[in-house]
């Protein structure tokens, strides 16, 4: 959604995505000696990464681990999001645009002037991940029962798009939001 919504948009704007930063942070030797000090070897991979399957097996469904790894995890991540956004306005851009699929989970950490939710079906969330990051159904359910049900965060949300359709239904309802910011 938001390179559908970047490539609509005229007017100066950056853009930041929390996932990639989550990847570069755990591409880095502090995190993967940081996370090994906590869970011990079962968490690092060979050659000297970190092990993803051990994480969505053993830390995701437990609250009490899963603290721990966002206790690693969310701070420089958050630390890039507000460098990026001191960045954004220093540049003169019009528009931050920051993808943050856990704003709500992260509590109010993450200031932000307009909330989206894209938003999905149960059955259409379970099938997309498991389509395009290769898990298993039981892999998928244990990542979406560590997030806020999508109706809780529609609920809160300035805008939703509702994303169980085709591509061409994801672009219209991404061009009606747009369509302000292209009048600016």
């Amino acid at each position: 959604m938001a390179a559908l919504l970047q490539q609509q948009l005229s007017l100066p704007h950056r853009y930041f995505s929390a996932d990639e930063m989550v990847a570069e942070v755990m591409k880095r030797e502090s995190t993967i000696k940081e996370l090994a000090a906590i869970f011990g070897s079962p968490v690092l991979a060979n050659p000297g990464g970190i092990n993803r399957q051990w994480l969505r097996e053993v830390v995701l469904p437990d609250a009490i681990l899963r603290k721990k790894l966002e206790g690693v995890l969310h701070p420089p991540v958050l630390a890039a999001l507000e460098q990026a956004r001191e960045e954004a306005e220093k540049a003169g851009a019009n528009l931050f645009l920051a993808e943050v699929p856990l704003h709500y989970e992260i509590g109010s950490t993450v200031s932000a002037d307009f909330v989206i939710v894209v938003a999905s079906s149960r059955s259409v969330q379970v099938r997309r991940m498991m389509e395009t990051r290769g898990l298993d159904e039981q892999t998928v359910h244990k990542f979406l029962e560590a997030q806020w049900p999508i109706e809780a965060k529609v609920e809160r949300a300035d805008a939703v798009i509702w994303n169980d359709g085709s591509l061409a239904s994801l672009e219209a309802q991404v061009l009606t939001l747009a369509s302000p910011l292209l009048q600016a």
